[in-house]
């Protein structure tokens, strides 16, 4: 004879589903992916068919399922872009000015190790082909994401 705690027969599913459902939520928040959002959406679903009809606990499991790939496939995209911004849609203002840019390095450029540079009025990652010390002038070559690549400006170049 199986034993079953008379306090897990005396909950109802619904209430389960739907504290599971916060239990993915909260979870989300500890642990951003943005996927355990959608299967708390999917509890919180099979909840709301169970508050409807009594249905065996086999078909509260693909309603779960399938409710949290349905949702997972048709909304993470517009949602992601929603809650997390387009990157695309935006430039800033380092991207937008096609001009010459220099900085000046705050911190010695020793390759293939990283320096910085002072530049657009923050302080970036800075790389560059030769050894570059503080104080020295530099042109921006390249951006990419957080690190930009230079090189000495020399006295004779101007910008």
């Amino acid at each position: 004879m199986e034993f079953v705690s008379p306090l897990i027969e005396s909950v109802s599913p619904v209430l389960i589903w739907f504290l599971l459902g916060i239990v993915f939520f909260v979870t989300e928040l500890i642990l951003p992916g943005f996927i355990l959002f959608f299967l708390g959406i999917g509890a919180w679903f099979t909840a709301s068919v169970l508050a409807l009809t009594e249905v065996s606990l086999t078909v509260q499991m693909i309603i779960f399922l399938v409710s949290s790939l349905v949702t997972l496939i048709l909304l993470r995209s517009w949602l992601h872009s929603i809650f997390f911004g387009d990157s695309n849609e935006e430039d800033d203002s380092v991207n937008v000015d096609d001009a010459p840019a220099t900085g000046i390095v705050t911190e010695a450029i020793m390759p293939p190790g990283l320096g910085r540079v002072k530049y657009g009025g923050s302080f970036w990652q800075a790389t560059a082909d030769e050894s570059i010390s503080v104080d020295t002038v530099v042109r921006i070559i390249e951006r990419k994401n957080l690190i930009v690549h230079v090189s000495p400006l020399h006295a004779e170049e101007t910008v």
